[in-house]
């Protein structure tokens, strides 16, 4: 069969239907409804780019630094909350480097005490402050050295929170320097120690720590937690090393002398320090921090109008009416509500009149009342309450053969009974039982029991006697006493 094409006969070929469908733009373009919401979103973009932070924010998102006309200044606060009461705790057998901050009873907590140049006093066992600013290692006595900042004896796992509203600025996680784990944060536009009418950049510094829970460029908040007290770095024991730069120092941290420096003087770095070897330097690039957070200076008009970009420097009169609050600083604001309204909550903590104990050596601990109290309305022991240990109630159990030898550890067995008389394996207690005489003398190992530890049930522990005095061992804070253990060698 022979074909013919088309175009000979003289007539073409066309489809019925157009080959292609429309844009969707066309069917929308007819619709009102459509300009209408586009009209909407382009209005809503231009009008938050033309705010007052609108492109300082848009390019903050496009170049990832954030700008520091963003921070507000709404006051500061300490960068511990809360410490141990060491006088108390020590008596349950506690101390900072043995235990942690987990470990420390609720009720043995309590705000973290005011500094003042006679509190940083390295003799003194109990002290919080064991380094005051621009101290030496030979006293701790704040102007004795050059060892800027403050160092803050706390135990390990320690909260800590920024000071201020601020930026993160450098955090190393690696530990291998003198600071160890470490976080710095960069305050704009806060008031400036020197004249508190006028703004600075601040740098506070976080030093030692276990653990930071911020990341580089992160915008943090005055009071926001920043990481875990350690003793990472250069330091004999868990605290807490915290120093305030002045924006002026030539690095950050700062520190008044190099190592040429140091070996140039023909010193060590400990003896460098208790030299006091360029203090001036630290007197100029530093800020006493303590004393800093402490002064909690007002949010004035002066500050914030420093701090607004579109300010130009201009001061602002006292009589003159307060700028519009932006929207930083009203989440911030809120913030700061949210937080200042939980910390007012009162504490709720059980407590039982103590019992006289059995010939059993054993008392039953319940929660069978509860009061509301602040840490300062708490019983402490012997005077006739005990903290609740459970929910449910528990028995706490000392066993022993009743005698020693004076030759060698004795064996003691813990166990936790519930009202059945049944062994309780990883109890919920709310404290840790802590192992002391109530009479006699006696070394204890392990001296402190978790819920952990009794896993398994019973518990035993190596008793060692000092002389020859009968012993009565101890379970520390629930007030239990054993059966006399008396000197049979």
């Amino acid at each position: 069969m022979h074909t013919v094409h088309r175009r000979k006969h003289g007539f073409t070929v066309r489809s019925v239907h157009v080959a292609a469908e429309p844009h969707a733009f066309h069917y929308l373009s007819q619709r009102a409804s459509f300009w209408v919401a586009a009209l909407s979103v382009i209005a809503y973009i231009a009008g938050n780019m033309m705010g007052q932070y609108g492109w300082h924010t848009f390019w903050a998102s496009v170049l990832g630094k954030m700008d520091d006309s963003l921070i507000v200044y709404t006051g500061t606060v300490t960068p511990i909350a809360q410490v141990p009461d060491y006088r108390r705790w020590s008596t349950y057998g506690g101390n900072a480097s043995e235990h942690t901050f987990a470990q420390v009873p609720s009720q043995f907590l309590t705000p973290l005490p005011r500094y003042d140049a006679a509190s940083a006093d390295a003799d003194n066992a109990y002290g919080v402050y064991s380094m005051g600013h621009l101290s030496s290692y030979a006293s701790g006595k704040e102007n004795s050295g050059s060892h800027v900042g403050v160092d803050i004896r706390v135990p390990t796992g320690t909260p800590v929170r920024s000071v201020m509203n601020g930026i993160v600025e450098r955090v190393d996680t690696a530990g291998n320097g003198g600071l160890g784990v470490m976080v710095m944060l960069r305050h704009p536009n806060v008031p400036d120690p020197l004249n508190p009418k006028t703004t600075t950049t601040l740098y506070s510094i976080y030093g030692h720590l276990n653990s930071a829970i911020v990341s580089e460029g992160s915008v943090v908040s005055k009071g926001e937690q920043i990481g875990y007290s350690g003793k990472t770095g250069f330091a004999t024991g868990p605290h807490l090393h915290f120093q305030m730069d002045r924006k002026e120092a030539a690095w950050h941290p700062f520190w008044p002398f190099t190592g040429q420096e140091q070996r140039d003087a023909g010193l060590s770095f400990v003896a460098a320090v208790d030299r006091g070897l360029n203090q001036a330097d630290g007197k100029k690039f530093t800020v006493q921090p303590m004393l800093y957070v402490q002064a909690n200076y007002p949010v004035n008009r002066q500050t914030i109008a420093s701090a607004d970009p579109t300010n130009n420097g201009t001061s602002v009169s006292s009589h003159a009416a307060a700028p519009r609050p932006t929207r930083a600083s009203r989440v911030l604001s809120r913030r700061e509500q949210r937080i200042a309204t939980a910390r007012t909550r009162s504490v709720t903590v059980a407590v039982k009149p103590a019992s006289s104990v059995s010939s059993t050596a054993t008392a039953v601990l319940s929660r069978t009342t509860v009061v509301t109290a602040s840490p300062e309305q708490i019983p402490t022991p012997g005077a006739g309450f005990l903290p609740a240990v459970a929910a449910s109630e528990y028995t706490i159990e000392i066993t022993h053969d009743g005698a020693y030898t004076g030759r060698g550890w004795e064996e003691v067995k813990i166990r936790i009974l519930d009202h059945n008389g049944d062994v309780v394996r990883s109890p919920e207690l709310s404290s840790d039982v802590y192992l002391r005489t109530a009479f006699g003398e006696a070394e204890f190992r392990p001296s402190q029991l978790s819920s952990f530890d009794f896993e398994r049930g019973g518990v035993t522990v190596q008793m060692l006697p000092r002389g020859r005095r009968t012993v009565i061992i101890e379970a520390k804070p629930f007030g239990v006493t054993s059966k006399p253990m008396v000197f049979g060698g």
